[in-house]
């Protein structure tokens, strides 16, 4: 379908599109202050909108804008909805990203570097003050005008500090080439995540490569957690040996080696360009005479404490990023592109109460960004004129809070418990029971007598073998296993070896049940009678649920890798008869990558007969 009208705008080429939706140029064409103004819209598709997920992730991108005013950030203008379509307009920026000019043969000079670099922390720094972290800092999300100022775009998967509504720990989103370690491994995600992520865009514009190169996504993961970058003066020689420690340290493995905060980071990067940049006076040349390289023996990770004081105001400065200066008009083309954190201690979002934002209706509306804060001023306006009312009423809110709290002494009956265990059973499910435990024990304490005692007493008993569970695995991290029966050795064998290959794990487990006949451990267990049950009872129970666990892991990563190993090894075959040496070191790959994967095995396996069929034709035809 052509959209030819979005709001005030009247929509034109399509400039770019991505996972959330496709971004058009328009023009604003209803009458007003922005009349003729030239916008990028970004607009997502009433198809996306019923997606799981994507409504959401649209708005918080929105909500993540309208919180940003800065010259360093593609500034929002407004949003709205028509005719079912979600969108919101910002400015359209004349210039390509930094991919653009590192596909075209552009390499910077480190001195570029740092000053892109300088830019892109001020305006991170305005982003992680308003409580959002970017999350997908890459080269095609940074945009370079025409007087070389960088501006930070696509906030599609930006995270709020202290969301818990889209996405959290666990999950894995952004573009792997620049992904940090803990979103590669699914874990918190905070600030130093897009650190990160910019030590790879500052090696990438030096080296004109990203740090590491990998055939798969899986690899780049394993290569983002575990592999330590080459050098970038191997790429990029003419670099300074401060700034190559620097990135270094940018893309730390652990957090916590990184820089505090963007704010720390601009202010070495600052001083460490004056410092490098500084002519040396000759008394300095006769006095390091003796030392190979006075300037980078000196700078280091004590740089901006030196040259502190000089830079103490730079980050502070108004919300304009020129490298040099920045003068005209605010340009105007978006690209586009794709927990719980705390917020920045000192920051805006520790401070500042906003309020409630508006949500997007369903019938076709229109706000801009200044509209809103004007109605926001209004309604705190408003505000005051509510006091006296809020005060009056005030006396009867105690009132009800002494009745309330009366109320809540009084024991709750067998319905109100039973109602509050089996609701948050149905909204939290029952993989963690802890969320019940007090509700369920008072239950069975109290009503022993009630008929759907023996339905809890089932949750009862699913709890303790929970509280099992979580003991075993806390055993296997923390304590020695040789002293432990042949079983739990066994399981915890099985355990270990599932961090590295769920198909192996699943194996020993299988074969741990057979040998211990499961069946009759079954039967006790749904006896429902926990206190019956031994501790070799228990540990079968426990890897019975461990089977089905890793059984649902294996299926999962069978069915995601296994459609394009099968693609490479029927290329393989298909070469075989034309191009035997290029078949033959395919299929060496193919065993090389998976041999010690047993899902792979039916990958594996014919590879290797080929492998041997292949030399066996050889020393024939010799």
């Amino acid at each position: 379908m052509q959209i030819e009208k979005l709001g005030p705008y009247r929509i034109g080429k399509k400039i770019g599109k991505g996972g959330m939706g496709a971004v058009y140029e328009a023009v604003h064409e209803e009458p007003g202050q922005q009349v003729g103004l030239r916008v990028a819209v970004k607009a997502l598709s009433p198809q996306l909108a019923m997606a799981e997920g994507f409504r959401e992730r649209f708005e918080a991108e929105i909500e993540s804008l309208k919180k940003l005013q800065h010259e360093g950030i593609v500034r929002m203008y407004g949003y709205g909805q028509q005719d079912g379509i979600l969108f919101y307009s910002m400015e359209l920026v004349e210039g390509d990203s930094l991919e653009e000019e590192l596909n075209a043969g552009r390499r910077f000079s480190w001195r570029e570097t740092i000053q892109i670099g300088i830019q892109i922390c001020r305006a991170l720094k305005h982003a992680h003050d308003h409580g959002v972290i970017h999350r997908d800092i890459k080269p095609a999300n940074l945009l370079l005008t025409p007087d070389e100022r960088v501006k930070i775009a696509d906030f599609g998967i930006a995270r709020l500090f202290g969301s818990t509504q889209l996405t959290s720990a666990g999950g894995v989103l952004g573009t792997a080439d620049y992904m940090s370690p803990e979103q590669a491994d699914g874990r918190l995600v905070t600030e130093k995540c897009d650190q990160y992520s910019l030590g790879g865009v500052l090696y990438a514009l030096l080296a004109g490569r990203p740090p590491f190169r990998a055939s798969t996504m899986p690899e780049m993961l394993q290569m983002q957690r575990f592999a330590k970058p080459e050098p970038v003066r191997r790429y990029a020689p003419d670099t300074p040996e401060q700034f190559d420690r620097l990135l270094m340290q940018l893309l730390s493995k652990d957090p916590a080696d990184r820089f505090p905060n963007v704010l720390v980071l601009g202010r070495h990067m600052e001083a460490m360009e004056k410092a490098l940049t500084r002519p040396i006076e000759p008394e300095d040349v006769d006095a390091d005479v003796d030392r190979p390289a006075s300037v980078s023996g000196e700078m280091g990770i004590d740089a901006a404490a030196r040259f502190g004081d000089e830079a103490s105001n730079t980050l502070e400065a108004p919300a304009v990023l020129p490298i040099e200066s920045a003068t005209g008009e605010a340009p105007s083309q978006i690209y586009e592109a794709p927990t719980l954190a705390l917020p920045v201690e000192g920051s805006e979002a520790t401070t500042t109460e906003e309020p409630a934002p508006e949500p997007l209706r369903q019938d076709s509306r229109f706000i801009t960004v200044d509209e809103e804060s004007r109605r926001q001023r209004e309604r705190a306006l408003d505000s005051r004129w509510t006091l006296a009312a809020q005060l009056a009423g005030l006396l009867a809110a105690l009132a009800t809070l002494v009745w309330g709290g009366w109320y809540l002494m009084q024991p709750a009956t067998s319905d109100e418990l039973f109602e509050q265990i089996m609701t948050t059973i149905q909204q939290q499910g029952a993989d963690d029971l802890r969320v019940v435990s007090r509700p369920l024990k008072e239950f069975l304490a109290r009503f022993p007598e009630d008929p759907r005692a023996a339905q809890l007493q089932a949750y009862r008993e699913q709890l303790e073998f929970q509280k099992f569970e979580r003991q075993a695995r806390l055993r296997a991290r923390l304590t020695d296993v040789g002293g432990a029966g042949p079983l739990e050795r066994v399981y915890f064998s099985a355990m270990a070896a599932a961090k590295q290959d769920p198909a192996r794990g699943l194996a020993i487990l299988k074969s741990l049940l057979a040998l211990y006949d499961p069946a009759e451990a079954t039967a006790h267990v749904e006896s429902s009678d926990y206190s019956q049950l031994d501790d070799q009872q228990r540990w079968l129970f426990l890897a019975r649920r461990q089977v089905a666990k890793l059984q649902a892991q294996v299926n999962r990563q069978a069915a995601a890798q296994l459609p394009a190993l099968r693609e490479r090894l029927a290329a393989a075959a298909k070469l075989q008869p034309t191009q035997p040496e290029r078949a033959r070191r395919m299929y060496q790959a193919l065993i090389d990558l998976y041999a010690g994967q047993t899902w792979a095995r039916e990958i594996v396996e014919p590879a290797r007969r080929a492998v041997s069929e292949n030399a066996a034709t050889a020393v024939k035809n010799d």
